[in-house]
């Protein structure tokens, strides 16, 4: 039989083992709510239609789903090909917010944010390329941002994202093939010697009609006033044109 100083240790060791029980649950049924999250909890595989608000809240056996609730930027990189068949690499950037009122369904249709980005990525990807494909290389380059208003209409009608607030598509970067910008290089040189050939062809012809104007004398007395430093005095006349020394 036991004693009486053994049945009050065995006593001690129950509640202390009760203790640990109720604070290892009381500590495994808190979690933790951001201010820039919107959580839902589910409990026994049963999402809980109320919004939990920020700072500690009580969970007990069940798990917090959350997601971020502020406008955030989704990059996504789109390798496609243009009307001219040119190679082409584009880096978009959509600006997308989470909607509170979508929010249960996003998290009932979905098991994570992962698998939803990979959906609609193949989804954005398919309206990209459809769009790039009726413009050639040097019109993507040269209409940036009328291309990306373009897709931004066109990828809003996406139905998947209608858990979003879709503020605005940017077009980051464009990035084409080696022999692309080879020949892009080549076409503004040429461009720029053809400019300067147009250019001294005009001087020329301008000059041929100050020509017709002007005769051979004048020519010559325009050029030594021109050029005339005013340290000694300057004598013109019709039949004389020196400077006095």
């Amino acid at each position: 039989m036991f004693g009486d100083d053994d049945d009050a240790w065995l006593i001690m060791v129950f509640f202390f083992i009760v203790l640990v029980v109720v604070g290892l649950f009381l500590a495994w049924g808190i979690d933790i709510v951001n201010y820039n999250e919107y959580a839902i909890e589910r409990e026994f595989g049963i999402l809980k239609t109320d919004f939990k608000e920020p700072g500690f809240t009580w969970v007990g056996f069940g798990s917090l789903i959350e997601l971020n609730n502020q406008n955030r930027n989704y990059e996504i990189k789109v390798e496609s090909a243009t009307k001219d068949l040119q190679k082409i690499d584009l880096d978009l950037n959509l600006n997308i917010k989470i909607k509170k009122e979508k929010t249960f369904d996003f998290i009932k249709n979905y098991q994570t944010e992962e698998i939803y980005i990979q959906y609609i990525n193949n989804k954005i990807q398919e309206k990209v390329k459809t769009i790039i494909l009726k413009y050639t290389a040097e019109e993507v380059l040269h209409k940036r941002i009328e291309i990306s208003k373009e897709m931004y209409a066109d990828i809003k009608q996406i139905d998947e994202l209608d858990y979003f607030e879709f503020n605005d598509l940017a077009i980051k970067n464009i990035e084409f093939s080696d022999e692309f910008n080879a020949m892009i290089e080549k076409k503004a040189q040429v461009e720029l010697e053809r400019g300067i050939i147009v250019q001294q062809k005009q001087n020329l012809e301008l000059l041929r009609e100050n020509m017709k104007i002007m005769d051979i004398d004048t020519y010559f007395k325009y050029k030594l006033i021109e050029k005339w430093s005013g340290e000694t005095p300057l004598i013109i006349s019709d039949s004389l044109v020196s400077q006095v020394k």
